[in-house]
């Protein structure tokens, strides 16, 4: 909408005048203005304030059009503030701009004739290629580099043979020319590229080498693994990194000196390139290194949990369980091997399912050397992953281990090899262990071992014991028996899984205790039926018991039940739910109604957004109405 000619006048003498916020005001305010507003957006392109400058240079650019393009243009003679502001509006306005840049070019002012250039590259759309390439032959070099710049960024084909000539200029506008080039890609600029790796500088023979390894081409690639096989200098590593960038082969194989050498660069994205080029290869020289610069990182780090991986990668493709087995019991993996190196080779023994290591991690878990913290832990879970009946006296050795970290993957291997030699130790364990995940791992070894000897010593054993048995018993009948434990705690866990088992037996307990007088075994059994989505009449008598949370809980078994497919004949006693004197159990059923949905259920839920006294159970009611 275009401004009257007083309030145009009105923001113009605001941006005259000395208040900052006012001529802020005025200039972001003229952005809905029309032409007339150029001008002075213009002159308030030289405000002292910078936050006046952005105002105008936001102003100018969404007014936009020629008149705009044409009025910035005299603004990249001032000074760096207002040149910077006019580069930014001219290229926002894009190919508005474009045929005023071209008259630039003639420019006698060489810093002119390079920014028109600089602007034609980034707009792009609608621009000439004719116009820039008699530019390569500006007297002045930054033109002609600017030239070459902005023929790269417009990609096109037909301009490499006009480049490829800004090749043999002056160096700083043949750096520029292999940008374009590198910019434009595809086989054709290969060759052009490759004629500076011989005879050129130093510096600009490393520009082409890194060029080359931004072109994905099979020319490129030959280019570079030709330079690599006849050069020896400090170039080649550099030939190495691009070949790198472009992806190896496993016949490459002559230069992994370098690959291994670029594994101690400071920069994360070389030793990521030689990762990568190690894998390709499947080096398995380099696997000590592999497995130190692993453990070299700080997993405090937000980076180094994708680099850890990217290590561990490589290794798990390029290692064998020969070869990790004869570095570990290797005099040169003993001696070149850090501790947390060696710490993640023996977790890959397991990760790999290397049988033929537990005799050396035995020796580990054995060995007071092994004493280290990591080093241990590792050994027992790699054991974990491969443990088999021949290891069972080396890890029930193992249960007097001080760390508890080692010992709890200990009695996890003996619970999956599951042999009887190992329930006595085990047991024996249970009497002074103080680890309490030891103690529950060790109770269900104890149970998966042989259920019923451990039946036979479980009266005997303190509370925590009884209760980890009761949480992991497979056997209804154990479980049941738990169920009348005199201990609350063990009574309550095993009342608690009660549902999860189908047998008369213990439906009669369930039935038992939703009768109990204690209000909490009587919600412990609803709350084992929700959780194994089983229905039971007790639900429904649940429904009518004294206390709040056995209604609440039998209110979300039946919801359980409905959303698992079950339950449309449940309306009528969740419908009963609503009435209940407590909110909580009126939320739960319309939780649960909202599943079934119906007319008889949005009125009745209807009511309630109107008629409830509780305003939690009114906010309720309108959001389950507005999904049925």
């Amino acid at each position: 909408m275009a401004f009257t000619d007083n309030k145009l006048h009105k923001y113009a003498r605001e941006l005259a005048g000395g208040d900052v916020s006012k001529k802020y005001a005025a200039a972001a305010a003229l952005a809905e203005g029309d032409e007339r507003a150029i001008y002075p957006l213009i002159k308030a392109l030289s405000d002292e304030s910078p936050a006046v400058q952005e105002a105008a240079m936001q102003s100018l650019i969404k007014i936009g059009g020629e008149v705009a393009a044409y009025m910035t243009l005299p603004v990249l003679r001032k000074g760096a503030a207002q040149r910077n502001a006019a580069l930014v509006i001219l290229k926002e306005l894009g190919t508005k701009t474009v045929p005023l840049l071209y008259d630039l070019l003639h420019d006698l002012d060489d810093d002119m004739r390079k920014f028109a250039l600089d602007l034609l590259g980034d707009i792009k759309e609608g621009v000439q290629m004719d116009k820039i390439v008699p530019m390569l032959n500006d007297k002045n070099p930054n033109v002609r580099a600017a030239a070459a710049r902005s023929l790269g960024c417009l990609g096109d084909k037909n301009a490499v043979s006009y480049i490829e000539t800004a090749l043999k200029d002056e160096e700083w506008v043949a750096f520029s020319a292999l940008e374009a080039l590198g910019a434009i890609g595809g086989e054709d600029v290969v060759y052009p590229i490759s004629r500076l790796l011989h005879g050129a500088s130093d510096t600009l023979k490393f520009s082409a080498l890194e060029t080359l390894g931004m072109i994905h081409c099979r020319k490129s690639k030959n280019i570079l693994v030709t330079y690599i096989k006849e050069t020896n200098d400090f170039t080649r590593a550099i030939a190495v990194k691009s070949l790198l960038k472009l992806g190896i082969e496993p016949s490459m194989n002559y230069f992994t000196r370098e690959i291994q050498e670029m594994l101690d660069a400071d920069d994360w994205e070389d030793k990521l390139l030689a990762v990568g080029g190690i894998k390709a290869l499947k080096d398995k020289s380099s696997i000590i290194k592999l497995l130190d610069l692993a453990g070299s990182l700080d997993m405090a780090h937000p980076d180094s949990h994708e680099r850890y991986e990217a290590v561990v990668d490589a290794i798990h493709c390029v290692a064998d369980c020969k070869g990790l087995i004869d570095i570990l019991g290797s005099a040169e993996g003993a001696s070149s091997l850090k501790f947390r190196g060696k710490a993640i080779l023996v977790e890959l023994l397991g990760k790999l399912n290397c049988r033929e290591a537990v005799g050396e991690l035995m020796n580990l878990m054995r060995n007071s050397i092994a004493s280290v913290r990591d080093i241990r832990r590792g050994a027992a879970h790699a054991l974990v992953e491969i443990a088999d009946e021949s290891t069972v006296d080396t890890l029930i050795e193992a249960l007097e281990d001080d760390d508890c970290h080692v010992k709890k993957h200990v009695v996890y291997a003996l619970r999956k090899i599951a042999g009887p030699k190992a329930f006595e130790p085990i047991a024996a364990l249970l009497n002074i262990e103080k680890c309490e995940d030891v103690v529950e791992e060790a109770v269900r070894a104890l149970l998966a071992i042989d259920t019923e000897k451990f039946v036979g010593i479980a009266d005997g054993m303190d509370e925590k014991i009884r209760v980890h048995a009761a949480m992991y018993c497979k056997d209804p009948a154990l479980v049941l028996r738990f169920s009348y434990d005199k201990i609350a705690a063990v009574g309550i866990t095993a009342v608690m899984r009660l549902g999860e088992f189908d047998t008369p037996e213990t439906a009669a307990r369930i039935d038992e205790v939703m009768k109990d007088p204690d209000p909490e075994m009587r919600k412990v059994a609803v709350i084992g039926l929700t959780r194994a989505v089983r229905f039971s009449d007790v639900l429904l008598s649940a429904l009518n018991d004294k206390e709040m949370w056995v209604r609440f809980y039998a209110v979300k078994a039946l919801s359980a039940i409905i959303s698992s497919g079950g339950g449309a004949a449940y309306t009528d006693e969740l419908l009963n739910a609503l009435r209940d004197a407590d909110v909580p159990v009126v939320l739960a059923a319309m939780d649960a109604l909202k599943d079934i949905g119906g007319e008889e259920v949005f009125n009745a839920i209807s009511q309630l957004s109107t008629g409830h006294a509780d305003p939690n159970v009114r906010e309720k009611a309108g959001e389950v109405l507005q999904s049925l």
